[in-house]
């Protein structure tokens, strides 16, 4: 496959629309906050963050319900969480996320279940 100059491109508007469905937001938002959560208590097991997605025309709005570790700084892991989610949502798309809602569904004890490597 070969790379087309930038001067040989049709105006953006003739060369089509892009379109980023709600399912792609909310697989990279709940990765991303999976990661945040891992980043900040990684010995201790955590349910999968759940995600939701509302695509508008140039933006988009993400909730998530998330476990976090106890005892832990909450408040400090939920914006962790959402400012991971909107970076890696906007760098990953190229779409303004203008609201991500972390809704801490449940503590999870830290230290108990922790991963093992067999």
């Amino acid at each position: 496959m070969r790379a087309v100059p930038a001067e040989g491109l049709a105006p953006a508007a003739h060369r089509g629309v892009l379109q980023i469905g709600g399912r792609v937001v909310e697989k990279i938002a709940a990765r991303a906050a999976r990661e945040a959560t891992t980043e900040v208590a990684p010995d201790t097991v955590l349910r999968a963050p759940k995600a939701g997605a509302t695509m508008h025309h140039d933006h988009a709005t993400v909730n998530l319900d998330v476990d976090v570790p106890y005892p832990g700084p909450v408040v400090e892991i939920a914006r962790t969480i959402r400012q991971r989610v909107r970076a890696d949502v906007e760098y990953l798309t190229g779409m303004p996320v203008v609201r991500v809602d972390v809704t801490v569904a449940r503590l999870t004890r830290g230290g108990h279940g922790k991963r093992r490597v067999q």
